[in-house]
């Protein structure tokens, strides 16, 4: 399970958990050139905006990603402890943009710092724009920076297909990248809903489906910018211990979309669980999870500078 939580920052999203995809629609023409005012990419009425994502053939978008994850396991009264934090910064370099707006994006990961402290065991510490040798800790992240991980296509709408260009994990079941927009435009307090499902393997080999929902609200809309909220509902009843093994579905966050550029500029999620029973009536797992995306050079964000990780 820890292999997971190391490597989340290898997702092309997040973080996101909770996040979507959405179902695609007609769309006028925004390929590269095409002139487009306020007015249209907001919609008439500046408290019911069309939402949509856009992208410039060329440009290179980086965001820094935060991760921290904290974990207390009481298994047979014994209390383990596990703390990893990673920054890295993420870079979508936009490719193509079609005469639909779909665009298609290369995806990598410029550098990262992580750090791991757990019950027992020594601190571990990586940085990759310093570091030569990589702790077996993080043996699977060599290789990993500074290359095209994957190609990516997004919809306007945030419809999202991938094609990975080498083995990298990938936390992402189906393609979820970016929050699924609305077919219409929307007003605040509006909300919109994705159903879906997860197929979680059991010990005897089989699977269990279950019945999730991404819901979605537009909470505010200020200086231009579109506060969308996000929650992810399990619909299923789920013993524990398939609660532990679905901590990255309970997800509740934020998106700040910028209706003049059409990109996303901030997007954080959190998880707060606490399982009791997993494995004996007595044990139990606390679970604390927080994902934060700063789109560097469009906002001013702390986790664009040097983090609080040990160096």
């Amino acid at each position: 399970m820890d292999r997971r939580y190391f490597l989340f920052w290898l997702s092309a999203a997040a973080g996101l958990g909770g996040c979507g995809v959405g179902v695609p629609e007609s769309q006028p023409s925004v390929a590269e050139g095409a002139d487009r005012t306020r007015e249209d990419r907001l919609g008439h009425d500046p408290n019911k905006p069309l939402l949509r994502y856009r992208f410039k053939k060329g440009e290179e978008l980086r965001w820094s990603v935060l991760h921290t994850l904290k974990m207390k396991n009481i298994i047979g009264g014994m209390e383990e402890n596990i703390e990893t934090k990673s920054r890295s910064v993420k870079v979508w370099k936009t490719l193509d943009v079609d005469a639909e707006g779909t665009a298609t994006f290369e995806y990598r990961v410029e550098d990262i710092v992580s750090y791991r402290a757990q019950t027992g065991h020594d601190d571990v510490v990586y940085n990759s724009r310093r570091d030569t040798i990589i702790p077996p800790t993080f043996a699977n992240l060599e290789g990993k920076t500074g290359v095209p991980l994957a190609q990516i296509k997004i919809d306007p709408q945030g419809k999202t297909t991938k094609k990975p260009l080498l083995n990298y994990f990938d936390a992402l079941s189906e393609n979820r990248i970016v929050i699924p927009l609305p077919d219409e435009p929307v007003e605040i307090g509006s909300s919109w809903s994705e159903p879906s499902q997860i197929d979680l393997p059991l010990a005897n080999q089989m699977v269990k489906k279950i019945r999730i929902r991404h819901e979605y609200t537009l909470e505010n809309v200020l200086s231009g910018l579109a506060t969308i909220k996000f929650a992810t509902i399990i619909f299923t009843p789920l013993s524990a211990k398939e609660e532990t093994q679905l901590f990255d579905s309970f997800k509740i966050g934020t998106m700040e979309l910028d209706l003049d550029t059409g990109h996303f500029i901030q997007q954080k999620s959190t998880i707060d669980k606490l399982v009791v029973g997993a494995h004996e009536a007595s044990d139990s797992i606390r679970y604390l999870s927080s994902v934060t995306e700063c789109c560097c050079g469009r906002r001013a964000c702390e986790i664009c500078s040097v983090g609080e990780l040990p160096n």
